[in-house]
């Protein structure tokens, strides 16, 4: 018999296997009230509209609006954390695979339990704006103050390393006494 993964039903509390509670500290999934916001809807609601759950892990950001209680195949919004600009809505598949995912100890995927969004589209907007650099202005050349004299920048120069006395090794053959 191989590993019997319990099906969810959005009407119920039923509990769904996590291989991650413990070291995650929450509860992977949320209650069914969320969860049966998030059942599918033919058609597809905008993400103006959606509400969602949001994950987090050194891989990414994934914004969930949608979760089948029959598969827990999802579907929203993933966001690599390597490539932010090539981030795209689609199916992500069954959700566990991302529950059980975990690189070293501290690399797994945690539900973001403080994220008040209104929507999906606020939630990407907020992940996006992690990735935006603000603009920094250059002060050592600044368009305003041409007439003004530069200031040299200070060459970086490191401390002189202090030399490490050695010890002299006794040469093959010839014990040392103590």
């Amino acid at each position: 018999m191989g590993l019997r993964i319990p099906r969810f039903h959005p009407l119920s509390d039923m509990p769904l296997f996590e291989t991650q509670r413990t070291l995650r500290g929450h509860n992977f999934y949320p209650g069914a009230p969320v969860l049966r916001s998030l059942a599918p809807r033919d058609p597809r609601r905008k993400p103006e509209a959606s509400p969602c759950i949001v994950y987090h892990s050194p891989w990414g950001h994934l914004v969930v609006t949608e979760i089948n209680p029959e598969n827990l195949n999802g579907y929203g919004w993933t966001c690599r954390s390597s490539d932010p600009g090539g981030a795209e809505w689609g199916d992500l598949g069954y959700m566990g695979a991302f529950e059980r995912r975990r690189g070293r100890p501290w690399e797994f995927w945690e539900r973001d339990l403080f994220s008040d969004d209104a929507n999906a589209a606020a939630a990407v907007a907020r992940i996006l704006q992690r990735y935006t650099q603000p603009v920094r202005r250059d002060t050592r050349h600044d368009p305003e103050q041409e007439g003004a004299p530069a200031t040299p920048t200070a060459p970086t120069t490191r401390p002189a390393a202090t030399p490490i006395a050695r010890v002299p090794r006794a040469s093959r053959g010839v014990m040392s006494r103590r």
